[in-house]
């Protein structure tokens, strides 16, 4: 029974010592706390517009838009379906 005792406390201690030195240390001043934000990306220095596409009306990165006739949309398909549906 006391090595039982012995090893809970031996995994506290791991415990304790991998969260406050491998996982970023504890709550800082100006910081999130360590769980907060465990998992995420950090989010980039700049945003990047969306735009909606004006077929689907699903939202895409300007970068990645395909423009025609003043109109944004989302894939080369959909910009043809929209010239074909303006004609």
């Amino acid at each position: 029974m006391r090595w039982l005792f012995w090893f809970v406390v031996l995994l506290a201690v791991v415990w304790w010592a991998r969260r406050r030195f491998l996982d970023g240390g504890g709550s800082r001043p100006g910081e999130e706390s360590a769980r907060s934000g465990r998992g995420r990306r950090k989010p980039s220095a700049e945003a990047e517009p969306m735009v909606q596409c004006a077929r689907c009306g699903v939202f895409v990165p300007a970068s990645e838009a395909v423009r025609a006739g003043g109109q944004t949309f989302c894939c080369e398909a959909h910009r043809q379906e929209g010239a074909r549906a303006r004609e």
